[in-house]
């Protein structure tokens, strides 16, 4: 447990905690209105929507630009370094889950998270994690197998489990895990993709917050609360508990 903790610290504090990055100064809508703007590649957790995407950002908001929970119109909004991100625009933006910040430079702030609407073309191509791997598990391979995953898994902020925080039934049989975390409307840390791998040579499975990939060498596919598991091949029933087990720790008891 004590390493888990550590895990959970170290991972967070990292700046790979989101997924996506802003193309442009793009304004998002909330309501149908144009309610925020962000700075040109700022890190942003992005899920798709009917109506396009939804983008949800972590930031820090000064006490004054606050009216019962709503951001106020021209307001800055920061990053945890205190560097302003983006602004407020016209329409009403609520600052969710928000809490007194504990940074000391931020003292007179309050930290929580924004959620809006965007269309695809304010995103960078090339920043989506879920698509990247789907491109990775299909692609027709020229050499090892190890480096493609190991270059993947490094550029997208995975960290690779430890093994003595894995469940027994991976740790015993040889399989390595890698995670993504990123952030609830709590600012709590949960995972976004985790990667299991059949030592160093093949993926076994891939579970995920969302819905499923596009892996047709994929044998099964299955919903569970958390999200969606897909297995390269069938599971036996100890390791389908194993993964369920670890998808469970690296999320809060309570999640958005």
């Amino acid at each position: 447990m004590k390493n888990l903790l550590l895990f959970f610290a170290l991972v967070w504090g990292s700046s790979a905690a989101y997924g996506q990055r802003i193309h442009g100064y793009a304004k998002a809508k909330v309501g149908g209105q144009e309610a925020f703007q962000l700075n040109d590649s700022t890190e942003v957790n992005a899920v798709r929507t009917d109506k396009g995407f939804t983008v949800q950002k972590r930031v820090w908001v000064p006490n004054a630009s606050l009216s019962n929970g709503v951001i106020m119109p021209g307001s800055a909004l920061y990053n945890d370094k205190g560097v302003q991100i983006g602004q407020t625009l016209g329409a009403d933006l609520p600052l969710k889950g928000a809490q007194p910040a504990t940074e000391r430079k931020l003292r007179k702030y309050q930290v929580g998270l924004i959620e809006g609407e965007i269309r695809s073309t304010h995103l960078q191509s090339g920043s989506w994690p879920e698509e990247a791997l789907a491109e990775l598990l299909n692609a027709k391979r020229s050499g090892p197998f190890w480096d493609a995953a190991k270059s993947y898994l490094t550029d997208y902020g995975f960290a690779e489990i430890e093994a003595v925080d894995l469940p027994e039934a991976l740790a015993e049989g040889g399989y390595k895990a890698f995670v993504l975390m990123r952030g609830d409307a709590a600012g709590a840390p949960r995972f976004r993709i985790v990667v299991v791998l059949r030592g160093e040579t093949a993926v076994q499975s891939v579970v995920l917050e969302g819905g499923p990939l596009e892996l047709p060498k994929f044998k099964m596919t299955e919903t569970a609360s958390y999200g969606t598991v897909m297995h390269a091949q069938k599971p036996t029933p100890d390791y389908k508990e194993a993964i369920d087990e670890l998808a469970y720790r690296y999320m809060p008891l309570t999640s958005n």
